[in-house]
């Protein structure tokens, strides 16, 4: 993954054990630092130089293939090589960690009967103040699927209407959004006071 490509994404601070295997061969363990859908840094005294292939096995989360893109003194950060699917599912997945209360009901979230939505076009709010007028694809009680103009990040938080959510995969058209309950509105609220956004925007 490019550097450009790599900073659209936003990464979160995880400590989850990490087995790696370097060019195939080498295999060494270590721990997860933080990580991104694009990207990830692990505390290892594994031996890598940048350029290596390594499959990086994250207890509780997945195995993926990524590149060695820079060395540190504790360890090393690796950009990922994954498809545009994986890379869905790992950002749903990550955003969830970062947000606990988010994923409760999340079986219902995923099974919610969705439907066509006859309600035409809304306004969201992004989380700088602006605006984005959308058209609603279609809706569930848990999320809804919209048209629009520009693709803010995944993971990034947006009100639609008067609901809050995160958008949690984008679409050739838009991007979808995953509503958040009551609870995880009030918690998000509360970091954003903070000055403590739900997911780190990388650097």
């Amino acid at each position: 993954m490019f550097k450009n490509d790599a900073r659209r994404y936003r990464r979160i601070s995880l400590d989850l054990p990490a087995r790696i295997v370097i060019n195939a061969v080498d295999e060494y363990e270590g721990r997860l630092l933080n990580i991104s859908p694009g990207d990830m840094a692990l505390i290892t005294d594994a031996k890598a130089v940048v350029g290596d292939a390594a499959v990086i096995h994250i207890e509780g989360l997945d195995v993926i293939e990524t590149t060695v893109a820079r060395l540190f003194p504790d360890g090393f950060a690796v950009s990922f090589l994954l498809s545009k699917r994986r890379r869905n599912l790992l950002t749903e997945q990550l955003m969830l960690r970062a947000n606990p209360d988010f994923s409760d009901g999340l079986a219902d979230r995923r099974t919610a009967l969705r439907h066509r939505d006859g309600s035409g076009r809304t306004v969201c709010r992004l989380a700088d103040g602006s605006s984005l007028f959308v058209t609603l694809v279609d809706a569930s009680v848990s999320g809804v699927s919209v048209d629009a103009r520009r693709r803010p990040p995944i993971g990034s938080p947006i009100h639609v209407g008067r609901r809050r959510g995160v958008i949690v995969r984008h679409t050739p058209r838009g991007f979808v959004v995953v509503y958040e309950t009551a609870k995880g509105e009030a918690e998000a609220e509360t970091a954003e006071d903070a000055g403590k956004p739900v997911l780190r925007a990388v650097n």
